[in-house]
């Protein structure tokens, strides 16, 4: 059945709202980013863009076999509400929902803000921004309400803390620099969300690993 074409200019719309996410930067000013002195930083777009191809590449190695397409929309759209709330710090105090890796109540500040932003940003594309909140809705309830988790939540929840500590190495590997601090709540994070399947934790070994190579002396 073919598509009205009436919600083709809310689609154009939306895809400049989209140019946000090229400019939004990931981890500059953040705690435990202090020392870094790089000219340039990666974006929110360039971090979906990667937890996609991992998604493309890391789901033949799944024990359970998910919906890819399902997952590649919710990698695309899960950071979308970070044009309103930016974002925050995993790890350390930044704002009132940094740190909110490892404290409940950071979470549920972070929580309380995104998924309003996803109602706000999503609304804009009618039918199609329904369905977009539904994959948002579903991504972040992988840690919000993990008894309604799903195995395409819980993926793309997982890559999501992967390409994050892919991202660290990257940008840490020539002055092999990571303080052991960060590096041991990153491994622990990203292993968290793993765990559940033996192929991702196997990635997650190696990511760990390599890692490990550059933790500063």
């Amino acid at each position: 059945m073919e598509k009205d074409l009436k919600d083709l200019p809310k689609i154009l719309e939306f895809s400049h709202l989209l140019f946000g996410l090229k400019n939004l930067l990931r981890f500059k000013g953040m705690p435990y980013w202090e020392d870094a002195d790089w000219m340039r930083w990666d974006s929110v777009a360039e971090h979906s863009y990667r937890m996609a191809m991992l998604a493309v590449m890391l789901e033949p190695y799944l024990q359970k076999r998910v919906d890819l397409l399902k997952v590649l929309k919710m990698v695309l759209i899960h950071d979308v509400v970070e044009l309103t709330t930016s974002d925050y710090s995993p790890m350390g105090e930044n704002r009132d929902a940094g740190g909110h890796a490892f404290s409940d109540k950071a979470f549920a500040t972070k929580y309380e803000r995104e998924t309003a932003a996803a109602r706000y940003i999503f609304d804009k594309l009618g039918e199609l921004g329904d369905e977009f909140e539904k994959l948002f809705i579903e991504y972040i309830n992988t840690k919000a309400r993990p008894e309604c988790a799903t195995s395409e939540g819980k993926f793309a929840y997982a890559l999501d803390k992967i390409e994050a500590v892919i991202q660290i190495v990257d940008y840490r590997s020539v002055k092999k620099n990571w303080s052991k601090e960060h590096y041991g709540k990153s491994i622990v994070y990203m292993r968290e969300w793993c765990e559940y399947d033996s192929g991702l934790l196997a990635f997650c070994d190696l990511v760990a690993s390599e890692g490990l190579g550059i933790v500063k002396k």
